[in-house]
């Protein structure tokens, strides 16, 4: 009788090891839907698992990998495109074992939404402009388009617009391998030079969208329930432009958020929701013109001003409210050329701006006098030794910290 242990084979398993795979089936491709699974481990390579099948997405096209477990252990990683391996520390699997797969579903379908909401506002922006696809990126923190091309806010309102018409009348999703030979001129959205396979993926939304893809998506457009573009900004120089979006009950909190804010804006600058813009372009010219006439005042009363002595220094030093910061520095930078003159002035509004400056032979370390003012109101400032400016973090008197800043320079002279 043979003293060798027995062991309890799988037979899938036991199929494996006389007709080795040259892949992880991928059960992903076939349903996408599938939350749970059964399979069979073929290799432990640390905490590294390879399974004969799996219905684990390992990322793609800007898709975030899935998260699940296996027998209950996190799954933390998936890498490879062929043989597909599970980072499950901790795991304490062995080859041969069947095991049972879970996805974080919730995790996973909202990652279905964004992908083909994704291939929707892409497709629908391309209608309107030429647009090159520079990256996507689809996690369930953030979901974004980077593209180039010329686009403005009336365009992504339009797409939008779009989408969301057809999310509401809903379109079938289907997916199917195609030759990449047959594929040409007004075929599906393609870059087949990133594509070896003799077949190609393509993902079809009803008569609206092809592309070539490789992830997984929803059998159905309405099933996004909606998608919003929550920001519009440069994403030079990746690209032209980024494009944020939310999808499904996200992006219907986001939408009601933003509404409620839009009137809450519209009704405190005394204007209909739909004249909010005209009537936020008429308060920036009058803020622009405001600032002009500040400007000019600043200057006239710079200008006015007379010097006192300090030690045998003319002390030009002066308060001023909401004047202009660089305006504040020029000025002091020319009372100093004329030579033995220390200039100290402020500028107060929602912060305090203070400004010190000396000529070349008045012996002050400006810096180290200026955050000695600043320091026990919680401002800090900096520059050269002779000159420096700094702030406070709120309003402080500004003919407060002057005075307080004479008294030191009085015991430096």
């Amino acid at each position: 009788m043979s003293n060798l242990p027995t062991t309890k084979w799988s037979v899938d398993y036991l199929r494996a090891l006389c007709h080795p795979p040259t892949m992880t089936l991928k059960l992903y491709e076939d349903d996408p839907y599938m939350r749970e699974f059964t399979a069979t481990v073929l290799k432990v390579e640390g905490d590294g698992v390879t399974l004969d099948r799996t219905a684990f997405y390992p990322g793609g096209g800007g898709q975030a990998q899935d998260r699940g477990t296996l027998n209950g252990v996190p799954v933390m990683g998936l890498k490879g495109k062929e043989e597909i391996v599970h980072t499950v520390p901790g795991h304490g699997l062995s080859v041969g074992q069947m095991i049972k797969g879970e996805l974080d579903w919730d995790a996973r379908y909202e990652l279905m939404r964004a992908h083909t909401g994704e291939h929707m506002l892409f497709s629908a922006l391309s209608r309107r402009t030429e647009m090159e696809l520079v990256k996507i990126s689809l996690s369930l923190e953030k979901k974004v388009l980077i593209v180039k091309g010329q686009l403005d806010w009336e365009i992504i309102r339009e797409a939008v617009q779009e989408v969301n018409s057809i999310i509401t009348q809903g379109a079938t999703v289907r997916c199917e391998k195609v030759d990449r030979q047959s594929m040409g001129e007004g075929g599906p959205r393609v870059r087949l030079d990133r594509i070896s396979d003799p077949m190609v993926r393509v993902v079809s939304i009803g008569d609206y969208d092809q592309a070539a893809c490789a992830g997984v998506h929803l059998m159905n457009a309405s099933e996004i329930g909606m998608l919003l573009v929550s920001k519009f900004t440069s994403a030079k120089p990746a690209g032209d432009w980024e494009i944020e979006f939310l999808v499904g009950p996200e992006a219907i909190r986001a939408a009601v958020e933003m509404s409620v804010r839009s009137l809450m804006l519209a009704e405190r600058m005394g204007a209909l929701p739909q004249d909010s813009l005209t009537a936020f372009d008429n308060r920036e010219r009058e803020l622009l013109r405001g600032r002009e006439a500040l400007r000019t005042y600043g200057k006239l009363a710079l200008s006015s001003f007379k010097p006192e002595t300090l030690g045998g220094c003319k002390m030009y030093r002066g308060a001023f409210s909401g004047l202009d910061r660089k305006l504040l520095m020029e000025r002091a930078n020319e009372l100093v050329a004329e030579g033995g003159s220390i200039a100290a002035l402020a500028s107060e509004d929602d912060k305090t701006f203070l400004v010190l400056a000396r000529s070349a032979e008045v012996e002050v370390d400006c810096p180290s006098l200026l955050n000695q003012v600043l320091a026990p109101h919680g401002g800090r400032g900096g520059g050269k030794p002779g000159f420096a400016s700094g702030g406070t973090p709120g309003p402080v008197d500004a003919n407060i910290l002057l005075q307080e800043l004479v008294l030191l320079l009085e015991k430096c002279i």
